[in-house]
């Protein structure tokens, strides 16, 4: 297969900006409560199906908008649909349809493509097409391989009590995060080079610029220091939560699963604006009732008593990360390993109580693949140990995009230590692991998603 990553040729771009009506547009005021200048924007990423959570989001986001003295809008990330919900990929999402719908009937909604819009679907074109026709405005910078135009206009600007926000959105250039189908129509731009060279142009003249971005933490680390102060980024595709504030830039990452609903607040300052932004905690459960109720009706009709099967009670609920380390340690202990690792966005929603059905663990390790060990020293150990647990990290400095979580470990640089992982993490060790010298092998008849399963039957 041909690379699909393209170099970014500057006629290109200011030909795609001049052929996106939307992204030259005169702003569309969106309705307020108060005919104020405050305005408050809402931001979200990653969803990826989360059936448990959609109504609660739902819900939260018709009571800011109900409960708000400003005019509200939204922005998702990428990153709605998951194929590994199965009842998600047997009923053509119909349930995820549905929720957008709901959410754009509401408030002004604006999506940036990522690489799961088409977990599902096998052609970008389609999403776009139906996001549009519910009522929702699509951005990013993918391009069709097959007209060699974008599938969605690359910037949009929305005039929100007062203020005019404009957003240009950027996708990742891995096309190994995009399915097989999809992949072969893609191609794929160098997220720094065409924020770079594109934004100052889809967003000038703005009150807030705004560079909504799927590329991931690394690109972004690039992209952040050549933004104007006052630009706002939203981040997304790390699965990560956090606020960065630099030079007067602010830097948002979304999270993931619908744990965590942003809320930005934005008032008129002199001659400027000011920011506040709250990360709002979403419950597990519970919200709109029809959506609930629609969902219930999803999984009835397409979840099988093998999807339904209960693997274990749990006695307590877990957060990701602490989710996450139990799979680890049974991964550790399956392989007789010395320390097991596993990358980050193997994992989804974490380990709640009561019930885990076969249903629920699909969603908590979204991907299954092979168990693999490799001796390694304990001076590389330590060194590898520096990429763990990111989620916990002080500074953006400190976060590299993909990484694993990993309990703590005292180690010892002259000992030699037999380290377990999942195979994506071996196979992208570079990424994950900071190193591309270990010689994984693979251990025949372990499978990360059975080992893990079996050993939270036995209680662990």
């Amino acid at each position: 297969m041909t690379q699909m990553t393209v170099a970014l040729d500057r006629r290109f771009v200011v030909k795609a900006l001049a052929a996106a009506p939307l992204a030259a547009s005169l702003p569309a005021m969106a309705t307020a409560q108060d005919s104020g200048a405050d305005a408050i924007l809402l931001s979200i990423s990653d969803l990826h199906s989360p059936y448990a959570r959609l109504p609660a989001l739902l819900q939260a986001v018709r009571e800011i908008v109900a409960s708000a003295d400003a005019p509200v809008a939204m922005v998702i990330n990428g990153d709605i649909f998951e194929r590994g919900n199965v009842a998600a990929t047997r009923s053509g999402a119909s349930a995820d349809w549905a929720f957008l719908a709901s959410l754009a009937a509401e408030l002004p909604l604006v999506i940036n493509l990522g690489n799961h819009e088409t977990a599902i679907l096998d052609d970008m074109s389609v999403f776009v097409a139906r996001a549009t026709q519910l009522g929702a405005e699509v951005i990013g910078n993918l391009v069709d391989r097959r007209t060699g135009r974008f599938f969605a206009p690359v910037s949009t600007r929305i005039g929100l009590g007062g203020v005019t926000l404009a957003m240009m959105g950027v996708g990742t250039d891995n096309p190994f995060v995009y399915r097989q189908p999809a992949r072969e129509t893609l191609s794929l731009l160098d997220p720094v080079g065409f924020a770079q060279d594109a934004f100052a142009d889809a967003t000038g003249g703005a009150d807030l610029p705004i560079l909504v971005s799927h590329a991931g933490v690394m690109a972004d680390r690039s992209i952040l220091p050549g933004l104007d102060a006052g630009t706002l980024t939203l981040g997304a595709h790390d699965h990560l939560d956090f606020t960065h504030e630099e030079e007067g830039r602010t830097y948002l990452h979304g999270g993931a699963w619908a744990r965590n609903l942003g809320v930005t607040r934005i008032r008129r300052s002199g001659d400027g604006l000011s920011l506040s932004h709250e990360m709002r905690a979403l419950p597990p459960s519970g919200g709109d009732e029809a959506l609930a109720a629609a969902i219930a009706a999803v999984k009835s009709e397409h979840l099988t008593d093998d999807d339904m099967a209960v693997i274990t009670e749990r006695a307590a609920a877990l957060d990701l990360a602490d989710s996450i380390l139990l799979a680890a340690e049974a991964v550790r202990a399956a392989s007789e390993a010395d320390i097991a690792v596993l990358g980050h966005t193997t994992f989804g929603a974490p380990l709640a109580e009561g019930p885990l059905t076969r249903y629920d663990f699909d969603a908590f390790i979204r991907f299954d693949g092979a168990i693999a060990v490799a001796e390694v020293r304990g001076d590389v150990l330590a060194q590898i140990m520096t990429r763990a647990n990111q989620h916990l990290a002080g500074s953006l400095d400190q976060r590299t995009g993909d990484f694993i979580h990993a309990a703590a470990f005292d180690i010892d640089p002259a000992r030699t230590y037999r380290l377990a992982t999942n195979g994506w993490t071996a196979r992208n060790q570079d990424s994950y692991l900071g190193t591309s010298d270990l010689d994984f092998a693979e251990i025949d008849g372990l499978q990360l998603k059975a080992v893990v399963a079996d050993a939270l039957a036995a209680g662990l």
